[in-house]
């Protein structure tokens, strides 16, 4: 493989977990998603659940969209007393050397997390930003959540909000400038098969 480390930017609902799941398989490469969840609450001894609650977010877009998805508030969201001395920076901090360690060993796919940016510099990292027209994005989600059409948008829609917030505020850019990445997919022409074959063949040709 020319490439090592492999970054995967995904709009809510075009597969992008998926298609990285498939490619760790076919690569025998480790996948890092919710797995840079676990190991930040289990380095720095923070509960799992109050980490994915804070994960690519923002605290005050939290807020907004703990409206947006008809919670009654963050604490009764989650349950769980939130560790005060822990904010979205020092998170973010987390996330990146957290990030760099991984790539360092090679073999790696990232998901999200701005992973091209945190390695933007990385030779042997090939980014990919994986996108689908709206309507193909809530079809999947609602099959895939079992959700109806009007709660598949709401998700969609809150999903990327929060995604493009988290690239703006930490890295001051926008999340689907293609400039930011090496190839672009529509999954939902080529399918998730079919995007996993087009990374595959975008990671062996590929030269450092």
């Amino acid at each position: 493989m020319a490439k090592s480390v492999l970054t995967i930017s995904h709009m809510y609902g075009s597969g992008g977990s998926r298609i990285a799941r498939d490619l760790g398989g076919r690569l025998g490469w480790t996948v890092w998603e919710k797995e840079i969840v676990r190991k930040i609450a289990t380095q720095y001894k923070v509960s799992e659940e109050y980490v994915d609650a804070k994960d690519e977010r923002v605290d005050s877009f939290i807020e907004r969209m703990v409206g947006l998805f008809g919670m009654g508030g963050f604490e009764s969201a989650y349950d769980i007393p939130p560790p005060l001395w822990l904010n979205d920076a020092q998170l973010v901090r987390m996330t990146r050397s957290l990030i760099e360690e991984v790539a360092g060993g090679g073999r790696a796919i990232i998901v999200g997390r701005g992973g091209n940016y945190v390695l933007a510099e990385q030779r042997g990292a090939l980014h990919v930003f994986l996108t689908a027209p709206l309507q193909a994005r809530i079809a999947r989600v609602m099959e895939v959540e079992s959700l109806s059409h009007a709660e598949a948008a709401q998700r969609i829609a809150g999903m990327d909000r929060i995604r493009a917030d988290y690239v703006h505020t930490f890295y001051h850019d926008d999340w689907r400038d293609p400039s930011r990445y090496h190839l672009l997919i529509d999954s939902s022409v080529w399918g998730e098969a079919g995007a996993a074959d087009l990374i595959l063949q975008a990671l062996e040709r590929s030269a450092d």
